[in-house]
């Protein structure tokens, strides 16, 4: 049973960094662990996955020290295989309500927090190898980070009682989801709510967390994001890769262009 390295940072008020990923490659998961990122986010959500082939990328974030976190539909069933398999963090998006959210918990947490079907000879549990059933409750339910997604006007109105859900390590919200719930409006309208959102989460005392986008100005979100204390930040790797590309290629496209000229 690893420890869980970005909520290590988290609890020593560090920022962390993170990826999210949508298709099966264990070598770009060991490529994102080398190259700094804290955490990568399997999208289960809005991509197709072979269980068995997150279970090849969870051993390649193993073997890299990069969290391995699952953003999953709130399905119980699912939630405990993958985290049966090794996942380190769940993330589910769509909470609108206390029930959604004690639902997540139950599923993620052994007693006394939830009620997690109980199998202590699966991998995460070092196949039963070395640790009692105790102690590998304990540590399950102290590594495993929770992260549940608000991004419905709904959710945003029951925001304060799902706060008050124990057990719950971040929140995460979805601007775009919430543009759609309240109609489309100018998106200034739908980050006065987020930023509000933002600081409530953080004055409840759980971790803030947000994406990054590549058509905002970078500097500017990341300044956003520190005043307002978001502390996980993950950006996609297809952002990743765009931003990469454009790097390489604008400046050869203006080389030749000039030699051209």
């Amino acid at each position: 049973m690893r420890p869980n390295n970005t909520k290590g940072k988290l609890q020593r008020g560090e920022m962390v960094f993170g990826v999210s990923v949508g298709f099966d490659s264990p070598d770009t998961v060991e490529l994102l662990g080398a190259l700094g990122f804290d955490y990568v986010t399997f999208d289960l959500e809005h991509e197709i996955f072979d269980e068995r082939a997150i279970l090849h990328s969870i051993r390649a974030a193993e073997n890299y020290d990069i969290t391995p976190i699952m953003r999953v539909p709130n399905d119980p069933d699912l939630i405990l295989r993958l985290l049966d398999a090794g996942a380190q963090g769940i993330h589910v998006p769509q909470i609108n309500t206390v029930e959604q959210a004690q639902r997540v918990v139950n599923a993620c947490r052994f007693h006394p927090q939830g009620n997690r079907t109980f199998y202590a000879v699966s991998r995460s549990g070092h196949y039963g190898i070395g640790y009692s059933e105790e102690e590998y409750a304990e540590i399950s339910n102290r590594e495993t980070l929770v992260i549940l997604q608000v991004e419905e006007l709904e959710g945003i109105e029951n925001l304060s009682s799902i706060l008050a859900v124990p057990h719950v390590d971040s929140y995460q919200f979805g601007p775009k989801d919430l543009w759609q719930s309240m109609g489309m409006p100018d998106r200034s309208k739908v980050w006065e709510v987020l930023d509000d959102g933002i600081a409530r989460v953080v004055q409840s005392g759980h971790w803030a967390s947000m994406y990054a986008w590549i058509d905002t100005n970078m500097d500017d979100q990341i300044a956003h994001y520190q005043q307002l204390g978001v502390k996980l930040v993950t950006i996609s790797a297809r952002d990743l890769v765009v931003l990469g590309a454009k790097a390489y290629l604008t400046p050869w496209h203006q080389a030749a262009s000039r030699a051209q000229g």
